[in-house]
C-alpha cells in the first residue's frame, strides 16, 4: 500500500488514485455544450456526449467513462429510458387490443 500513496503529483488516500483520462479544465471544456439544454431542464442524452468525448480524444470511449465524468461534476441519472429502442409501438398496439382481458391460471 505505500507504493500506492503517490502516484505523480496526486496523492492517493481519500480521494484515491486520478485515473482521469482527460485534466479537470478540458472536461467543463467537453460539458459546455450541454449545459445550456441541462439548465434549461432538458434530457442530456449520453450517446452523443460519449461520441464528442471519444472525437475529441481521438480514440473510443466506454460509456462508464461519460457516466464517471458526470459524477465528477455533480450530474445525476434522473430517468431511464421508458421503452426499448428497437420496440415497434404499432406491435405493441397491436398487442393492447388482442391480448386477454382477464387471465386464468391453468
Amino acid at each position: 500500500m505505500a507504493d500506492r500513496q503517490q502516484v505523480g503529483d496526486v496523492a492517493a488516500g481519500v480521494e484515491g488514485i486520478d485515473d482521469t483520462v482527460v485534466a479537470q479544465e478540458e472536461e467543463v471544456a467537453c460539458l459546455k455544450p450541454w449545459l445550456a439544454s441541462a439548465a434549461t431542464g432538458q434530457l442530456v442524452v449520453v450517446a452523443p456526449m460519449r461520441a464528442a468525448l471519444a472525437q475529441r480524444l481521438g480514440q473510443p470511449v466506454k460509456p462508464s467513462v461519460v457516466y464517471r465524468l458526470l459524477a465528477r461534476h455533480g450530474w445525476r441519472k434522473v430517468v431511464p429510458d421508458t421503452r426499448h429502442p428497437k420496440s415497434k409501438p404499432e406491435v405493441r398496439e397491436e398487442w393492447k387490443k388482442n391480448s386477454r382481458k382477464c387471465w386464468k391460471p391453468y
